[in-house]
């Protein structure tokens, strides 16, 4: 028994942050910089008391609403790391309010960035070994609310959204490799610091600071170093890559598109550069949405199928990499039952 993906939904929120927004707040010139390194020029912010779970739960019903039989559903994931609660599981909220049977599995799966190859592989194993025959992933974060309006380095980058990819036994092997990683060394480069229970949320805690870069934020935000951040994508990146074709026993000249985490333009061309990957052979879909966390690289992929870029039968790389650290790469044949891919705005 093979799993092959064979819809993927992803979500939008309303809500747009653009450069002239941020302008305003920073200056042409510092946000002008900023969108030359990204290449970003918009982000979907989540409306206030919106979540990454009802961004999910538009997306998996418009794959129910396409074709798509919930009653077969007997595994849901939620990859996540902006959950509605600590306690319990957002899986087990999401399950009911979809109005999957109650014989479904679910569970959350908390990584940020690096979710989407982790859950793939999840879903994976469980269809493989039997365990299940329709898993639903789903993955989401919010990560505009974790930070202060005035980290012009964060702010300026990320954007919300969620995705939900149906993944069903098949007769074809598609979902064909994995590599991972983790390098908990540096926790801290891409942290919210008050999060849980080690450090609790105080006063004190949403007090306003500057960091050496002249970024503000509190203990409250979400903190990332971005040029550690950097380092550690080009290294990782490469490895990861590397040890993925190694362990298939293919090279990049067989594979027909490579879809990164959608970190930043310069962030990926200079890792796919160093790889020897021909730039035509990479796909963004970043400009008009930002850094979308877990989710960017689920959004990459359906943009991809919409805009003709990947096709059945062609060997497409999936790579992601953030907090943790944490990285994850798989090599899928793109399976000639897919059916559909769709975007929610």
């Amino acid at each position: 028994m093979n799993a092959a993906i064979t819809n993927i939904a992803y979500c939008l929120p309303k809500g747009k942050l653009t450069s002239d927004d941020l302008s305003a707040r920073f200056g042409a010139d510092v946000v002008g910089k900023i969108e030359r390194i990204t290449g970003i020029r918009q982000r979907r912010i989540s409306a206030p008391g919106e979540c990454a779970s009802d961004m999910a739960f538009r997306a998996a019903e418009a794959l129910f609403e396409s074709g798509v039989d919930k009653a077969k559903i007997d595994m849901l994931i939620f990859a996540t790391q902006t959950p509605d609660y600590l306690i319990p599981s957002t899986s087990c909220i999401l399950q009911d309010r979809l109005g999957l049977s109650k014989s479904t599995a679910a569970f959350d799966i908390n990584l940020g960035c690096s979710q989407f190859p982790y859950a793939l592989a999840t879903a994976k194993a469980w269809v493989e070994c039997g365990l299940c025959k329709n898993a639903l992933v789903l993955t989401g974060d919010t990560p505009s609310k974790l930070l202060h309006p005035m980290d012009r380095s964060s702010v300026s980058v990320f954007s919300d959204a969620a995705s939900a990819c149906l993944v069903e036994a098949s007769s074809e092997p598609s979902i064909l490799a994995f590599d991972f990683g983790t390098d908990g060394s540096g926790a801290e480069d891409l942290i919210w610091p008050t999060s849980g229970l080690r450090h609790p949320l105080g006063c004190k805690d949403f007090e306003e600071f500057k960091d050496p870069d002249n970024n503000v934020r509190t203990n409250a935000n979400m903190k990332v170093d971005g040029f550690k951040i950097f380092t550690f994508a080009q290294r990782c990146v490469q490895s990861c890559i590397r040890s993925l074709l190694k362990k298939a026993g293919t090279d990049a000249s067989e594979i027909d598109l490579f879809l990164f985490h959608q970190a930043g333009e310069i962030t990926v061309r200079s890792a796919a550069n160093k790889l020897g990957i021909a730039p035509d052979k990479i796909h963004f879909r970043l400009a008009d949405i930002g850094n979308c966390g877990g989710t960017s690289l689920v959004v990459a992929l359906a943009d991809a199928v919409i805009n003709g870029k990947l096709k059945p039968g062609m060997n497409v790389v999936l790579c992601a990499f953030g907090a943790g650290l944490s990285w994850g790469s798989a090599l899928l044949k793109w399976p000639k039952a897919f059916k559909r891919a769709i975007e929610v705005g």
